[in-house]
Parts: structure tokens; sequence; C-alpha cells
């Protein structure tokens, strides 16, 4: 066994030259004569049975390993090859494609018996206390045991130290609307969500049973995001998606309620379809089984009714335009005629037609009416009734249908199943006027909402940051991103934003006491940055290390999980189920 002081060293001098205790400053070569652009080097202990895998497919190429008197790896230093547009990597049969095969395992799979120390960092805990600088945060297994600016603070022996000079300390995101999370065929969304410091996720999509899901996942070798797992969608007859669970009356939705509790859901998911009967029904059995009911708020209930009935979030500010507007019970009436004249049965197509471009028309008119007094009203029941909200502007801003550039790099880790589904766009079965005029719709809409977002936020309704994760436009792990810079975009102040993805999230879920924020006792889910998230919300995405549960990932392995994202995404079949 070893007892010495450990240290991670990972230099690239070519990106941050003032590193000290993490920097080396040169780019080494291997046997082949490569250059190199990381060196890491670490002290550890493997669990049995990598040893041999680890010989014979990394170390005699790219790397060395030390052993101790038993034979076990003590020891191994890798060399992370410089990748250049003269030396393309090519998936499957490139020795680095190995090494980052090796280097994501190895932080996946070994334990973490070490301390961790993060020193004279600027910390943002998230809590609405000022920034902190040069503070130390000391963990040790997945919990934070010290956050102390002293200099004197005790640091344990053989800790892992990291320099946070001149960095920023912020905790772990949280993405609160994602899809796909649950869903066996994209195992490369979670890898997505680490390398951009999502330490966790709210599915509301999840699988029929909760349990039987959980039991599998627990065998999944890669890091992984913290899941927070809905129901499957409940919904009414003839129900948008085909997956949904289909309630129809009053009956039907408290048995639902309690097949699903007992499955392992951690909340039910309501949709837009249900029939007041079902809904109420719905809301009145979660509430005696004290399980939260989430989602839409349905066509044939106002939002204001929603939050009466005890709805703990509304998602994409379903119904609160409408609830925003003097003419809320006309608008309502009129779409009911205007839906039910769109899906008779025996409605031509020209009728169908005209139906539709009414229903425009309304939407346009919902915008319109926007009245603030009526907003004021609504948002102080919401604030009354503890009703969160989960804008997902991501999602509102992507229905804009604005064709995705195909020089936004973030598009390689999609797999082709969901790129096909994300370049047909939102309306692509319109027909060109109709297509045109949604367009217009999605573009006065997401500035309405914005409105909305900076209104509520100003009169203390509850907010969560989502993105509606796999719908197109809604990145796995880098959405999150673009949900915190709409949030600032709408009229939240930075620390606001920040808050939404992560002490507002604990917050929401009834864990406030274990996670959420940078304080002592809370597990350790931290993201380290090169930039100050407060002076620019976009730095939230100058990502130098990632701590999941207390285990650091530094940049280089964020970068090789990338790559396996990229890898898996394009294994035939790694598809997801849309957004919802």
């Amino acid at each position: 066994m070893w007892n010495q002081e450990s240290s991670w060293n990972t230099g690239d001098s070519a990106h941050n030259p003032s590193m000290s205790a993490m920097g080396i400053f040169r780019q080494p070569t291997n046997s082949s004569g490569v250059r190199v652009s990381h060196e890491l080097t670490m002290r550890l202990r493997f669990r049995p049975g990598l040893n041999r895998w680890i010989r014979d497919w990394v170390v005699l190429e790219w790397g060395a390993v030390y052993l101790d008197r038993q034979g076990e790896i003590e020891m191994a230093r890798i060399l992370v090859p410089s990748i250049t547009p003269e030396r393309p990597v090519r998936r499957g049969h490139s020795p680095f494609s190995v090494y980052l095969i090796f280097l994501v395992a190895l932080f996946s799979v070994r334990g973490w018996s070490q301390s961790l120390v993060i020193k004279d960092v600027t910390v943002i805990d998230a809590t609405g206390r000022a920034a902190e600088p040069h503070s130390t945060v000391v963990i040790d297994g997945d919990h934070i045991v010290a956050v102390s600016r002293s200099k004197k603070t005790h640091l344990p022996q053989n800790a892992v130290i990291v320099d946070g000079t001149g960095k920023f300390l912020i905790p772990g995101l949280w993405d609160m609307h994602v899809h796909g999370a649950s869903d066996t065929r994209a195992p490369w969304s979670h890898l997505l969500f680490v390398a951009n410091g999502v330490v966790g996720v709210r599915d509301m999509s999840g699988p029929p049973d909760a349990n039987a899901w959980r039991a599998t996942q627990a065998s999944n070798p890669d890091p992984s995001p913290t899941i927070y797992l809905g129901s499957p969608i409940v919904d009414g007859p003839n129900p948008a998606w085909p997956d949904s669970i289909v309630v129809a009356n009053e009956a039907q939705g408290r048995e639902v309620v309690d097949q699903l509790q007992q499955r392992g859901a951690d909340f039910i998911k309501v949709y837009s379809g249900l029939s007041r009967n079902a809904y109420f029904a719905i809301a009145d059995e979660a509430k005696k089984r004290d399980i939260p009911f989430e989602g839409h708020v349905p066509d044939a209930v106002t939002a204001a009714e929603a939050s009466g009935a005890g709805q703990k979030s509304i998602e994409h500010l379903t119904q609160v335009a409408e609830g925003c507007s003097k003419e809320e019970k006309t608008i309502a009436a009129e779409r009911q005629r205007l839906e039910a004249s769109f899906r008779a049965p025996d409605a031509t197509m020209p009728q169908k037609i005209a139906a539709g471009q009414n229903i425009i028309r309304l939407n346009f008119h919902v915008v319109e009416s926007f009245d603030e007094a009526t907003a004021q009203s609504l948002f102080a029941q919401f604030v009354k009734n503890g009703t969160w909200q989960t804008p997902t502007l991501t999602l509102l801003q992507g229905q804009i249908d604005d064709p995705l550039s195909t020089n936004d790099p973030r598009l390689q880790y999609l797999s082709k199943e969901v790129r096909a589904k994300w370049d047909a766009g939102y309306y692509s079965h319109f027909p060109p006027p109709a297509r045109a005029a949604m367009v217009q719709l999605a573009k006065a809409e997401f500035d309405e909402s914005k409105k909305i977002v900076a209104l509520m936020y100003r009169m203390g309704v509850p907010i969560l940051a989502g993105t509606d994760t796999m719908n197109p436009h809604c990145l796995p792990g880098f959405g999150i991103h673009d949900e915190l810079a709409f949030l600032v975009d709408a009229g939240l102040p930075p620390l606001a934003a920040l808050q939404a993805a992560t002490r507002n999230a604990a917050q929401f879920m009834g864990q406030q006491s274990r996670r959420g924020t940078i304080e002592v006792g809370k597990t350790a889910d931290l993201v380290l940055l090169d930039k100050d998230p407060l002076a620019d919300i976009h730095n939230t995405s100058s990502i130098q290390a990632v701590v999941l549960n207390g285990k650091l990932f530094p940049r280089a392995v964020l970068d090789a999980m990338l790559t396996k994202a990229q890898t898996l995404a394009g294994i035939p079949d790694a598809a997801a189920a849309p957004g919802k």
C-alpha cells in the first residue's frame, strides 16, 4: 500500500500558461515521436481486473505504469496526444481512441479514497452570499468538509491538491427538464451532461418501472448525473406521444398515481390532453400519497387552477400566457371550439386548414392581450402556492426553427437518428405559408415568454433552469449553458440564473440539506471555471474540471468523455426518444 501525498499534474501551456501546481509546461513526445498536449501522472490503486487490460492495451504505446510489490498498479503515467487537422483521429483505430476509453474507465471504475483540496479559488457558493476569493475547499469522500479563507486551513495528508488560483468554483449544475436520460439508447447523453458540468437532471418522461431502471443503472460504468426520475407521461385519450399512459376518467387517474408511486417514480408527469375530472383526481390522489405531480397544465385547466390544485411545477409556461390575459375565459372557449373543428373525423382538408389558421391567429391574440395587472395577480398565486416555473427558454427559442448552423461543433455529439429529427425541424409537416406563420408566432411567443419570466423573477416566483433536451436545438449538457444565458437575457441577474440550476433545483427536490450549494456537509458536486460567471454568465462553459460525488474529472478527462460520447453516438441504434 502507498501512503505518499498524491498530486495531479495536467499541463497545457498553449491554453493556460498561468497554471502553477497543476502545470508541467512542456509537451513531451512518446516513443513514436508524436507530440502530446497533456501529461497525466497519478498515484493510485486500481481495482483488481483492470491491470492486465491497462498493460495490454494502453501503456505499451502511450505511457508507463509502476507496480507495487504485489504486482498491483500503483501509479500510471499517461501521455495525451495532440490532435491537429494534420493528424486526425480515426474512430476505432487510433491508439488515442484506446487511451480515451482507458481514461474514462479509469475515473469511473476506480475507487476514490483520497481527500481532495481545491486551494486559492474564488468560491461562488450559490447561497446568495458574495463570492469569496482565495478560499480553500476540502472534500473527504463525497462530501465537503471545509470551506475556508484561512491560510491555516488544515490539509489532509495524502490529499489531491488542485490549484484554483485565478479560477472560480460553483456548485454542479442541474438541468431540470430533460428527456432521454433514462433511455438506454442514449448512453452518450450522460457523458455529455457530466462533461458540461451537469451533475443532475430531472427526466420528464421516465420508464414504466423506475425501480427496475435504477437497478440496471447501478451497473453503468460511465460517469452519470444523478437522475430525478419522473413517471411516463400521463395524458388523455389520443395522447401526443405513443408511450404515454392514457387516463380517461377519475378512477383511472387515481389508480395510475398509486401504480407509479409503487414503481418508484419521483413524481407524476401530467400532460396537456387530460380532462378536468382526470386531472383533479390525479392532483387529489397525489396529495394523499405525498408524491408531487409536475408537467404541463392541461388544455382544459387554467394555470391558476393548476397552482391551486398543488401542481408543483409548470413546464414551458403552459397556460401561463393565457392566464396573463383579461380574456382568458373567452380565449379558452374559442380554442376548444377550433380544436374540435380541426380534429373532427369528418372535417375536410379546407376546414382543417381554416381551423389551423384561426388557431394561429388566436395564439397571436394571446400575446397581444397580455395585461400586467392580470399577470401580477396570477404570479402572486404562484408565490403563495409555491408553484415553480421551468420556462425552458432554450426550447421556446428553438421553436423559432432557425436552421442549425452546420459549423456548430456541438452537433458532432448527436447520433444520426437524433440529428435527422433535428434537421427536419418543428414544422416540416406544415405547408410553407403555415410554416412561415408558425415561425413568426414562435418569435412573438419567445419575446413574451422572456417578459413573463422577468416579471416572475421580480415578484419572487421560484424558477428552475431546464432545457427540454432532446428536442431540436436543445443539446444534452451544452444546453444548460444556453438556458442560463437566456434567463439572464430575460432579466435575471447572473447569480439568480446560476441559482436556478443549483440551489433552486435542490430546494425543489427537497434536497437542500445535501446539495445545491457549496457548504460544509453538502455533496461534493462542483464545477471549476476559468472565468467569472457573475461577470458574464456565458463563462459557466469555461470548465476546467468537474467534481462529481467527490471524484475529480480534470479537463483532459472531460475531453475524453466528449470523444467517447461521440463514438457511442455513432453506434447504430444510438438514438433517443424525442423531447416531450
